[in-house]
């Protein structure tokens, strides 16, 4: 198991959901301290806890990484316009058994803290932002307890080869992408609703026009929105 450095907010006096917040690619902690103070005004009795991926940035050696990608796809035609779908798709496949072992070292992480702070699966929720999303997919699906629910902002399915093989349960899973994403194509959100209704996972999709590769105000708010309904 990886030992991870977080951080983690409380809310509320009597917390009893753990929230976990995956951040993308090339990225840190602090990059999602802004969407976390939003959910912290929001969200009811919970625990955030954001770790920080243990992998240092291929792009930038001040950021993190969760898994490697320039070796998969040095020419970033997984970001290119003109690239298929299923072009798409095929490279983001190729992470397989990275996602997969990254996935378990969250999942040991996830499981650690809930029973650290004495909260179930059912009150257990993970949410990710681009590579942070993949990832929170995957170890959401591989799980063998269903959790409460996994919120992907801006992601795809990833290594769906080797996930098809590991699914364990089947939480709902939430989708939230700009209809102007480029980096992590709002074409491919199509994909994704099928392979989950192809593998009976139940999901529900918020789309937002105009809105490129970034986190926003209106994600946070929907996304606590619904997890204090749930719980």
């Amino acid at each position: 198991m990886s030992d991870f450095e977080f951080k983690s907010f409380i809310v509320g006096k009597k917390p009893n959901k753990l929230v976990f917040f995956l951040h993308g690619y090339t990225s840190c902690i602090d990059d999602l301290l802004p969407s976390i103070e939003i959910l912290k005004k929001k969200l009811k009795n919970a625990i955030i806890v954001a770790p920080l991926a243990n992998m240092q940035s291929e792009r930038n050696p001040l950021k993190k990484q969760w898994y490697p990608l320039m070796d998969i796809d040095p020419e970033r035609n997984r970001r290119k316009p003109e690239t298929s779908i299923d072009d798409i798709i095929d490279i983001y496949n190729r992470t397989g058994k990275r996602i997969s072992n990254a996935s378990k070292d969250i999942n040991c992480f996830v499981s650690k803290l809930q029973k650290d702070y004495n909260i179930s699966d059912n009150n257990t929720y993970i949410m990710g932002f681009s590579q942070g999303a993949m990832l929170a997919i995957y170890s959401g699906l591989t799980r063998s307890n269903k959790i409460g629910g996994i919120f992907c902002f801006a992601g795809i399915i990833c290594g769906k080869d080797n996930l098809e093989k590991e699914i364990s349960s089947k939480p709902d899973v939430y989708l939230f992408h700009g209809t102007s994403d480029l980096s992590v194509q709002y074409k491919t959100l199509s994909y994704t609703k099928k392979w989950l209704d192809d593998n009976n996972i139940p999901w529900e999709a918020i789309e937002y026009d105009d809105i490129t590769h970034e986190l926003t105000e209106e994600e946070m708010l929907d996304a606590a929105k619904i997890i204090n309904k749930i719980a």
